[in-house]
């Protein structure tokens, strides 16, 4: 070599600047013995293995001559195409990592790139093949003192300088960190490369004997819910796994099952309905085991609603009553359940871990329609039964109409209302006269005339299935009722109208006395006018009398007594010996019977006398 290259870069700056020039020096100096003008890719190696979900580097280099500059480079792969592309940046490597490694990974992976000199795609030889793994658990063979030879398997060499984890029935051995280790106990075996313990291998029993086993041979699922079969199975590590299969007694196989988590052959069904009811079970076979491997009598399946049973059916106020959320199977001890009144959950009520909803003691508020659920699955409610709570009638109570003032002879209807579960389907009328109560009718309304036998306290009895219950009393009398404690007088409008009447007839006298003294000389002469005073008295009486004795009300409240005072001022100038005259008016009145009063209303008679 003429030892150019120095010279080679010099004359190729100076013709960047004239094309024509540069090709002519480059072809002059190709044309010189010993001058490199190609480029080249190599592999320090053309195998790499990969472990399954790790990162692996495809180590590579590239050189080029300095005549001509870097244009263009890129990684493919055979029956893929182009993986990556590839800059100058890091001149002369050109290594390649690929990350989280998967099956798909695997393949002849080459580099190439071409510069300004050369046009055409400078390779390096066959590339590099990636391979990608897992791990695996196998039985070498037995050794001294009935030990068993395991090995981390994997289909490709990872290399010598990895260390391994191992488990037995998932908790790590100590001490043990090569790929193969010697073992003398019965156990599930996994292992891991140290770094990457979360990418174990699936567990293999060692030393063990082909088996199916189920966790309960009975399983019970809710109509409409998922279930799982729990089922697991095992082999011998130094056999193979071929296939295997779930089946339904008389109807055949259900599902396929793979080797892909060994050790665990449970089965899924969901949207239970009617038709899944039945026995499954599950079998396999092997390399070294061509008959089917079966797990005893299977497991058994049931499929269940949900149903509210009320015990009581029939339940009055007052007494204890249970909901029972009913199941024809057991579901798993860990199923709670929910309650709902009138579709809306129930918050006032303990919702409990058992399928029991307790009301003690009920009242008739907690009567409705009753649902429960599995905490989990609420869409799967059950049907609503209505609970119908009896009780006897409550707030019982008497209405009155009146076909006019309730006077005497006027139709009066009383009717008797109250709440009760069942309907009221009897009531009965009574009229108190002292200590004495009369049936006076039956039926929901009563009516009659207003006389003195019809008058008195009545109250209402209302009677159903449960029981029953009485109103409060109501006073029925001529011109007057009671509701409670309520009165309503027509006497006590009357004595006043009388009071006022009575006051404007003592004015009256008053004035026509004063108009007497004036005209009558002879009388004036027999005044004493040097009293300071006169007095005017006026009594007025009130009498109500009836022909029963029992309408007869107390007599302070008929017998009103009013007194008015009228004092009369005279003046001093006039004076005489003879005492002050004194002019009493008694007015006193008389009622009849209510027949007579009828007629007469508007006379009243008074009588006033001048002494």
């Amino acid at each position: 070599m003429l030892k150019l290259n120095v010279k080679l870069y010099y004359y190729r700056q100076r013709a960047m600047c004239c094309e024509d020039v540069y090709v002519v020096v480059t072809f002059v100096l190709l044309s010189l013995p010993g001058v490199q003008c190609g480029g080249s890719v190599t592999y320090s190696s053309t195998r790499v293995c990969g472990l399954k979900g790790t990162s692996v580097l495809l180590p590579c280099r590239y050189e080029y001559s300095l005549i001509g500059h870097y244009i263009r480079g890129e990684w493919y792969k055979e029956k893929t195409g182009r993986v990556r592309e590839h800059s100058d940046s890091n001149y002369p490597h050109c290594s390649l990592q690929i990350d989280k490694l998967s099956a798909e990974h695997a393949g002849v992976y080459h580099f190439q790139f071409y510069t300004a000199f050369h046009q055409s795609w400078i390779r390096g030889g066959s590339g590099i093949r990636v391979s990608v793994t897992d791990l695996s658990v196998k039985e070498a063979g037995v050794g001294s003192q009935k030990q068993t030879e395991v090995t981390c398997s994997a289909s490709c060499s990872l290399g010598s300088s990895h260390q391994y984890v191992w488990y037995k029935n998932g908790q790590p051995i100590q001490n043990k960190t090569t790929a193969s280790i010697l073992i003398s106990e019965k156990a599930n075996y996994s292992c891991a490369v140290r770094g990457y313990e979360a990418l174990r291998s699936p567990a293999v029993c060692v030393q063990c004997e082909r088996s199916v086993t189920y966790s309960f041979p009975h399983v019970c699922g809710l109509k409409g819910a998922s279930v799982v079969l729990p089922c697991t199975y095992e082999y011998s590590g130094a056999d193979r796994y071929i296939g295997g299969e779930w089946y339904k007694e008389k109807s055949g196989r259900v599902r396929e099952h793979s080797n892909s988590s060994y050790f665990d052959c449970s089965l899924e069904i969901d949207t239970l309905s009617d038709k899944h009811s039945g026995v499954y079970h599950f079998q396999f076979y092997t390399t070294q085991h061509l008959s089917w491997i079966t797990g005893g009598s299977g497991i058994t399946l049931s499929v269940t609603a949900l149903q509210v049973l009320i015990n009581p059916e029939l339940v009055k106020e007052g007494e204890r009553l249970t909901l029972t959320c009913n199941t024809t199977c057991s579901l798993s001890n860990n199923s709670t359940f929910i309650w709902y009144k009138n579709g809306q959950p129930l918050t006032s009520k303990r919702t409990t871990r058992d399928n029991k909803l307790q009301l003690n003691p009920v009242s008739s508020e907690d009567s409705g329609n009753y649902s429960c659920a599995v905490r989990g699955h609420e869409g799967l409610s059950s049907t609503a039964v209505f609970l119908n709570v009896t009780y006897k009638p409550k707030n019982v109570s008497v209405s009155i109409s009146a076909s006019g003032d309730m006077g005497e002879g006027d139709t009066v209807t009383l009717t008797c209302s109250c709440d009760a579960n069942p309907p009221v389907h009897n009531y009965t009328w009574y009229m108190k006269t002292g200590a004495e109560s009369l049936v006076r009718g039956t039926g929901e309304s009563i009516s009659f005339n207003v006389t003195s036998d019809t008058s008195g306290l009545y109250h209402c009895q209302a009677q159903n299935e449960v029981g029953c219950q009485t109103s409060t009393e109501v006073v029925v009398q001529g011109s007057e009722y009671y509701s409670g404690d309520v009165p309503v007088t027509l006497p006590a409008i009357i004595t006043t109208f009388l009071i006022l009447a009575v006051l404007l007839i003592l004015g009256i006298v008053y004035f026509r006395k004063k108009n007497g003294r004036m005209t009558s000389g002879t009388r004036a002469r027999n005044v004493d006018i040097q009293s300071d005073s006169g007095l005017l008295y006026a009594t007025v009486a009130t009498r109500a009398a009836t022909s029963d004795p029992t309408q007869r009300v107390a007599t302070h409240d008929q017998d009103d007594v009013q007194y008015a005072s009228v004092q009369i001022k005279r003046p001093k100038t006039q004076t005489t010996p003879q005492e002050d005259s004194v002019t009493y008016a008694s007015v006193q009145f008389h009622w009849g019977s209510a027949a007579t009063r009828a007629g007469n209303d508007s006379v009243i008679y008074s009588g006033v006398n001048q002494l």
